[in-house]
């Protein structure tokens, strides 16, 4: 029995090409999972570690993996990095040291002492997550990773984070969008560097590029051919973000009670100190848009859209 034949006998790995692999993370890659891809070259690479330890055991059995490549540092990206934590470990260049730190990491990723305690708290005990290791090396944007026959070009798309990074194999021009996943939920950017602008900016970019098929974090690959509506999609929801936002901005609110509404997770999240905090980083962020863009404003802490019709005495 050969080693790619023992590889492909594992339920969770899908072939994409005949040396790229959709590794599927548990409960269809979502959140606090994502799907990863092996990749066979000169070295066996694994693009993110959020499908678990015992995916990725199960997987180093069949094919030992020999480097591990970080996407960005969402704990459903690093989730189970520490099982190959003796392997050769690649980390964004833009990835500050505060992911050598759980402590530090929470205070990147939420506001406040207290909240960002709370994340902490919560991805020890939920995801049992351990913080990572110095890397052996750190790529930058449009670096080729040198994997032999496979070659991995590094493509900067921030937004979502600063560190972000997509990926394309050039041989067979598949492009890996990571969190740039084309999910009905539309474009996520609920931490405080997360950014809309760049965010957009970012999948317009990916949009130009020639590439046969895209493989994304949380959902199945696309091909070219309908790659086009799903860009459209995307891009179109952050219009509809805006709009959910400026539908309150109606009602003359403030910024506590539409976190109370919840537009975004329409209070569905099982954690409701999470959903408070990422759907408060989300709602702002659109005010903030929607402000710049005459759209809306501010009065005594109530936000305002300036289409409203007037008052009727």
């Amino acid at each position: 029995m050969t080693l790619t034949t023992d590889l492909e006998k594992l339920p969770f790995v899908q072939p994409v090409t005949p040396i790229i692999y959709l590794v599927g993370g548990p409960g269809e890659g979502r959140f606090p999972h994502c799907n990863s891809f092996l990749l066979r070259g000169d070295r066996t690479v694994l693009i993110d570690a959020g499908i678990g330890v015992q995916r990725i055991e199960a997987i180093d059995r069949a094919l030992r993996i020999d480097t591990l490549v970080v996407s960005h540092p969402h704990p459903d990206h690093i989730l189970a990095w520490h099982a190959l934590s003796d392997r050769e470990l690649l980390l964004p260049a833009q990835t500050p040291d505060s992911v050598f730190d759980l402590n530090q990491l929470g205070r990147r990723f939420v506001e406040g002492r207290e909240d960002a305690a709370y994340w902490t708290h919560m991805v020890k005990k939920w995801l049992d997550l351990n913080p990572m290791r110095p890397p052996d090396r750190r790529f930058a944007d449009g670096e080729t990773i040198d994997f032999g026959p496979i070659q991995l070009q590094a493509i900067h798309a921030p937004g979502h984070l600063i560190d972000h990074y997509c990926f394309m194999e050039t041989g067979s021009r598949t492009l890996f969008s990571i969190d740039i996943d084309f999910t009905g939920f539309g474009p996520w950017y609920g931490n405080p560097e997360s950014d809309l602008c760049l965010f957009r900016q970012s999948v317009a970019m990916l949009q130009t590029l020639a590439f046969e098929r895209i493989c994304t974090s949380h959902k199945a690959p696309i091909e070219a051919a309908d790659a086009g509506q799903a860009f459209c999609d995307y891009l179109a929801a952050f219009d509809r973000h805006q709009q959910l936002i400026l539908a309150l901005c109606r009602k003359g609110m403030d910024l506590a009670a539409m976190v109370q509404e919840s537009p975004f997770y329409r209070n569905r999240m099982s954690d409701a100190t999470f959903q408070r905090i990422f759907e408060t980083q989300m709602i702002r962020k659109n005010i903030e848009l929607l402000i710049t863009g005459g759209r809306v404003v501010e009065k005594k802490g109530q936000y305002l859209a300036l289409d409203c019709p007037p008052t009727v005495a």
